[in-house]
């Protein structure tokens, strides 16, 4: 479980945007990482930090960047390993309270599963780590092996981890896929309250339970604030609720 990561320097966002979603003024997001280390390449980015368990991890990674048609993105391949990789966020969801990012998976884990501990491996996920306790509260969006997309289960190796799954199977394998998920509110409905701040975010892709080969790319990650109601449409249902109210 990741507890704390180095803080990164500033990162740009590609220009690229996910079709269909809100776009973001630059006052409206917090652009966390796109991954523009054109000088790390075939390395692991020294902005980020390992971790198998509470344990820190120098060697072994297996999270590279890397380059295509002159965009660079954290590549992951691994067979038979579990290491997380993230770096420090400081976000409170409570004002950018949506996150967006793109990954791609190439080969999943077979016989995958996030509710059996003995299978609990993700092609690809996505962490989110809250302010608070020796074990903090984590939230983690999947693409999965073999649950169904919707579904929302307790970590069968830690009880404060919230999975949802987000993509199944190998239906779009190979292809970038974007995501955008209101972190926010799905904090609310798994765990009840408020969240506290992000501490930081985390990629994993592993298959140290099903001993199978795992492939999987990650890349421009952002939070952004949800768009607020334009003042037409306020005054319109002020007018309304005033209409409704006459004898």
């Amino acid at each position: 479980m990741l507890v704390l990561f180095l803080v990164p320097d500033s990162v740009i966002f590609s220009e690229e945007t996910q079709q269909g979603s809100t776009s973001a003024a630059a006052d409206s997001a917090i652009v966390l990482e796109a991954f523009d280390y054109p000088e790390q390449i075939g390395q692991f980015p020294d902005t980020w930090e390992g971790r198998s368990g509470w344990r820190r991890v120098k060697k072994g990674l297996y999270y590279t960047i890397e380059e295509e048609e002159g965009n660079t993105y954290l590549h992951a391949e691994t067979t038979g390993m579990a290491i997380d990789a993230g770096r420090s966020a400081d976000v409170n969801l409570r004002i950018y309270n949506r996150l967006r990012w793109r990954w791609r998976v190439t080969s999943l884990p077979m016989g995958g599963n996030e509710e059996i501990e003995e299978k609990n491996d993700s092609g690809a996920g996505v962490r989110l780590v809250f302010l608070g306790g020796i074990i903090p509260k984590t939230l983690k969006y999947v693409w999965s092996a073999s649950l169904p997309v919707g579904t929302e289960t307790v970590s069968p190796t830690n009880d404060r981890t919230r999975v949802i799954v987000l993509k199944r199977g190998m239906r779009n394998a190979g292809k970038w896929v974007w995501e955008e998920v209101n972190a926010y509110e799905d904090y609310k409905r798994v765990f009840g309250g408020e969240p506290r701040p992000v501490k930081s975010i985390a990629v994993i892709t592993d298959s140290d339970n099903t001993n199978t080969y795992v492939e999987a790319d990650y890349d421009d990650f952002l939070f952004l604030k949800s768009p607020e109601r334009a003042p037409t449409e306020e005054r319109e249902e002020t007018h309304q609720d005033s209409l409704e109210t006459l004898p």
